[in-house]
């Protein structure tokens, strides 16, 4: 029988699911922050020690709650906030340069007490997505992607943790920002259906478009693009209702929590002290970052600081959403660094990993 049950896909993924929901409702009865997102990654990534070949948790389920969040964020992007995305591009520049050349000074700190290559330190440091890095580290010969995968995942575990409790319980929302919040209905979507019919077909095309040019984040970037072309357009996006929005925190949570490692005791020890040390540092700093320029752009310190954060996308967006704060701005600044960090940064490490393994290869002949 128990043979049977771990073989069987269609058992192992209504396990995890369930899993999955009564940790979200455990978090929410217990007022945990994030219930939905956090709940479901916790209980999964604790159950999957244990009881690890009775789960299994598609990329299909997080790419389907990526949609979701996806149109929720592109329906939040209006003609202002496109204005204020401009204007705040120089700040986006500078914040991006100074968080990564803070991480290069606490991943070359990492990398030198832990005694690894410079890709898998810097790669292991960078806030640029966990599986970005990883599938990174995966085309670079000197890098080391459990490493890269176990720095990571502490640092989203650390961020997800301790950024929401630092924004609801340290740095408070204006009050005017939540009233300008809109009730949304619980289950039903209160949209036309065949501009439902045209946002799917044009959705679909902005995921395959994406995917092509190799984009990071297809499935949230062409739902987002999609709902932000209607809301700029002119019929408008749908607002997603909250039984939507939470399902989509099970599906990302549920993910984050089937994938991430620490299955590895040894290198979790032996990794540990430095690398908390650094995340908390870099979370810290940014912090900091936020406190300073916040007066000075005219924005709330909380949001500036979930734009900030070394979270992913996603993450940052659904803590955004629940301290009803300015989503663009917060997702901007996200996509911003993500884009710099693989665009532009990934190449230098990539030429440095290189000229590094020439080096070795002529030192050895």
């Amino acid at each position: 029988m128990s043979t049977y049950l771990s073989e069987s896909k269609s058992f192992r993924v209504m396990f995890t699911a369930i899993l999955a929901f009564l940790g979200g409702y455990a978090f929410d009865c217990l007022g945990i922050y994030l219930p939905w997102m956090l709940g479901p990654l916790f209980v999964v990534m604790i159950a999957k020690v244990k009881l690890g070949k009775y789960m299994f948790w598609s990329k299909t389920f997080r790419s389907t709650g990526l949609v979701i969040l996806g149109l929720q964020l592109g329906s939040s992007f209006t003609k202002q906030s496109l204005h204020e995305m401009i204007e705040y591009l120089p700040v986006m520049l500078f914040t991006t340069i100074a968080i990564i050349l803070f991480t290069v000074l606490t991943g070359w700190f990492v990398g030198k007490r832990m005694n690894l290559s410079f890709s898998t330190s810097m790669l292991g440091s960078f806030p640029g997505g966990l599986s970005q890095m990883v599938v990174l580290s995966e085309e670079m010969k000197d890098s080391d992607e459990t490493v890269v995968g176990f720095m990571q995942t502490l640092r989203v575990i650390l961020v997800i943790s301790i950024v929401p409790w630092l924004v609801t319980h340290v740095m408070s929302a204006e009050s005017g920002a939540v009233a300008a919040i809109s009730e949304r209905p619980f289950f039903l979507f209160e949209y036309d259906a065949k501009l439902a019919l045209m946002m799917l077909a044009i959705l679909l095309l902005f995921i395959f478009i994406t995917k092509k040019v190799n984009f990071p984040l297809p499935f949230l970037l062409g739902p987002l693009m999609a709902a932000a072309l209607f809301n700029l357009g002119g019929p408008g996006a749908p607002q997603i209702p909250d039984f939507w929005l939470n399902l989509s925190q099970l599906l990302i949570g549920a993910h984050l929590g089937y994938t991430l490692k620490i299955d590895n005791p040894r290198l979790f020890r032996k990794m540990f002290g430095a690398v908390f040390v650094s995340n908390v540092l870099l979370i810290g700093f940014c912090y900091y970052l936020s406190i300073q320029f916040a007066p000075l752009l005219s924005l709330q310190a909380n949001e500036l600081f979930l734009s900030m954060a070394p979270g992913g996308v996603a993450e940052m967006a659904v803590t955004a959403m629940s301290v009803h704060v300015d989503l663009s701005v917060v997702t901007s600044f996200h996509l911003f660094r993500i884009l710099f960090i693989l665009f532009f940064l990934s190449p230098i490490i990539k030429w440095l990993d290189g000229r590094s393994q020439g080096k070795q290869e002529q030192g050895q002949s």
